[in-house]
Parts: structure tokens; sequence; C-alpha cells
């Protein structure tokens, strides 16, 4: 690669603002690349990217200039491993709510003796530049695993999850946390449980060397990452912005 890595960067303390693939059409995700974001996650929980449509929009990020970073679908650690053989730079593990999951998303993302990974990092060693001995000993420090907090439970549980090795951060879902607080009452990011959620985290990652990092729908939450030390947000979608760049030009040309 001829630049810093997403991780390289991340823990050198940049702030980074990533756009969110979630229609899954590589030139969406290359569009938005071009407009000037560093990283894209795609979103293949809620998004509608399976794998194939993973593989093509890990591609369409490398095309525009951007970054990787997967979602996997909840639960599905094999899809996550793929992803990082695919190229994703990282990955976000859907609802990590105890030490036991963050336990099963390091050994399957993880090369020993961190994890369990198994070996098939053809492709990544092609864009790194680096042979299979190389690539053993750094692939897990070049590729990030971030733990999603998103319940009750996970933020109870937030510093202990902090505490895993080869978990590199943890990820705010704050729609979910919010869910998870009002026992299903509301989903509203901007709730008081989504700012408790995000001094906990931001407190645990700060504890144990890790990467304090969330989802933003609004300028307002991002701006309260930021000022709790968040090192990347991402924020909006690709379906969001198709939405709101319609809406503009159809009152631009209506007059």
């Amino acid at each position: 690669m001829g630049k810093p890595s997403l991780a390289a960067r991340l823990k050198a303390g940049e702030f980074i603002l990533s756009g969110w693939s979630q229609l899954s059409d590589p030139l969406a995700t290359e569009a938005i690349a071009a407009a000037g974001f560093s990283a894209i996650c795609i979103d293949c929980q809620h998004g509608y990217a399976g794998y194939e449509g993973m593989k093509a929009n890990v591609l369409a990020c490398a095309a525009g200039g951007a970054a990787p970073i997967v979602r996997m679908p909840h639960g599905d650690y094999a899809f996550a491993a793929r992803a990082l053989d695919m190229g994703a730079e990282a990955v976000i593990a859907p609802m990590i709510n105890s030490l036991e999951d963050a336990h099963r998303l390091v050994e399957a993302t993880r090369y020993p003796p961190v994890g369990e990974r198994s070996w098939g990092p053809a492709r990544m060693m092609h864009v790194w530049g680096m042979d299979k001995d190389a690539w053993a000993r750094e692939g897990n420090t070049l590729q990030l695993v971030f733990a999603m907090i998103e319940t009750e439970a996970a933020v109870a549980a937030a510093d202990a999850i902090a505490g895993v090795d080869g978990v590199d951060g943890l990820f705010i879902g704050p729609a979910d946390m919010s869910l998870s607080a009002s026992r299903g009452g509301l989903v509203d990011p901007d709730a008081a449980s989504v700012l408790a959620g995000m001094d906990a985290v931001a407190a645990a990652c700060k504890a144990h060397g890790k990467l304090a990092t969330g989802y933003a729908q609004t300028p307002k939450l991002a701006d309260a990452y930021r000022a709790r030390g968040f090192r990347l947000v991402c924020c909006g979608s690709d379906y969001g912005f198709v939405r709101e760049g319609a809406r503009a030009a159809l009152e631009k040309f209506s007059g």
C-alpha cells in the first residue's frame, strides 16, 4: 500500500469521519470515497450486501481511495474473517454484549497466538506487498477489530470487553443503545443513555489503550463523540445521501 493504513492513522491520533454503504452499490461507494471520505463502512448487517456485494464494495473503496471497513452480519464470525481476507482494514462486530462474545470475535479474526483465524491472506499479501512470513508477523496489527457496544449489558461489560487482547476498540451503536435502555420505548440517538454509554466507552478505551469509535446520525452526535476523544465516527449513509441530494435538487429546480 502506498499510504498509511487506517490502523496507523487512528493509532497516531488522527480523527476520521467515515461514510457508510447501505445500498451495496459499488458505484455509490466509489462516489462517496471520491467526495472525500477517507474510510467507508460496508454494512453487511442491516445493509444489502452479502459476500459478493461486500467484495465488490471493498474493491470500490480501493478505487476511490478510501479504507474499507466491514460491519459483519450478527454472529457470523466466519464472514468477518473472509472480509479481512478480502481486504477490509477493519471489521465491526454487532452485539458484543459480554466477555465471552469478545473472545469468540477475537478467536475468528486474529491469527495465533492471539486467536485462531484460519490462514488465507493471498490477496492481502499482494495488496500490502508482503510475503507469508511478514504477514504472519504483522497481519494482526494491520487490520482492526471493533466490538459494537449497543445494549445495557454491553455498556456494563465495556471495560471487560476493551481489556480483551485482540479487540482494537469499541464501536457505539446509538439507536440500539437507546432502544435497549428504554426497554423498547424509543429510538433516540441523543438520549441521555447514549451519552452515558459514550462516557463508559471512552473511559474503558482510555483505561486499556483502545480506540473509541461510533456511529453518528447527526452532526451534534458526531461533535459529542469528538469531544470525548473518539477517533473514528461513521456518519450518514449512501441511501441518505441520495435522498437528501434528490430533495435538494427538486427544491432547486422547482424554483
